[in-house]
């Protein structure tokens, strides 16, 4: 950083390194590109995708924006600080700057994409490109709220590591939510099943407990007949001998 005479920083140079250093450590995503040789109205047309997509875009300083990075621990992005330097940066959605930097480059080959800072690390213009592939936020969203079976957090520890890799994983992520989806049915008719048997066991053990009553139930009154079918024979003999004696 350039310092006055006495070495002092100058005042609006320590508040742009802070600028850039709270802009890179809040956005979830920063692309750093040069526009060098595009027009003013391709200029505009490009700051008017970035605003309606809520992406702040921003001329800074090679050097200030060097200082700013390493202070957030940020390294090897120096070697990027070259030429005129914009910076693309979104707090809310990785995937929109890079998708627009890449669509507008493809149309106006005159933007160029240098690199990106990404989790606190710098990621290559083709980890850019592949982040741009990555589906939106909100069918990201869609597609965990619609059972994706892979905790979030795979997800996150992907973005850690070559952006590269994004598209496969989201596709092995898909396959795991058909696989998901087929466990789910084999889970639902394995508990029917189960359901089934305990219903068959309740009904035998009901049918069984019935049977057991009513055979309890027969040899009572089998019992209850042939005592009084005994008292009254007894009764009988003990009548039959008193009119004897009498």
């Amino acid at each position: 950083m350039r310092r006055r005479r006495n070495g002092v920083p100058k005042p609006e140079k320590i508040a742009a390194v802070k600028e850039i250093r709270e802009k890179l450590d809040s956005a979830q995503v920063a692309i750093l590109t040069e526009f060098q040789g595009l027009n003013v109205a391709e200029i505009t047309e490009l700051r008017k995708l970035f605003r309606e997509a809520g992406v702040d875009y921003k001329v800074y300083k090679n050097t200030l924006t060097g200082i700013a990075a390493r202070e957030l621990g940020v390294a090897g992005v120096d070697e990027f600080l070259v030429g005129t330097t914009a910076v693309a940066s979104s707090e809310n959605d990785p995937v929109a700057p890079a998708k627009i930097v890449k669509d507008f480059s493809a149309k106006h080959n005159m933007l160029k994409i240098k690199a990106g800072i990404l989790n606190k690390k710098v990621i290559v213009s083709d980890d850019v490109i592949a982040l741009a592939s990555v589906p939106p936020r909100e069918v990201l969203i869609g597609m965990l709220l619609g059972g994706m079976q892979a905790p979030i957090s795979g997800l996150l520890s992907v973005l850690q590591g070559p952006i590269r890799n994004l598209a496969y994983v989201l596709k092995n992520l898909a396959e795991q939510k058909g696989e998901g989806e087929d466990v789910s049915e084999e889970q639902v008719n394995s508990e029917e099943q189960v359901n089934s048997e305990e219903q068959v066991n309740s009904e035998e053990q009901v049918n069984s407990e019935e049977q057991v009553n009513s055979e309890e139930q027969t040899n009572s009154e089998e019992q209850v007949n042939s005592e009084e079918q005994t008292n009254s024979e007894e009764q009988t003999n003990s009548e039959e001998q008193a009119n004897k004696d009498l």
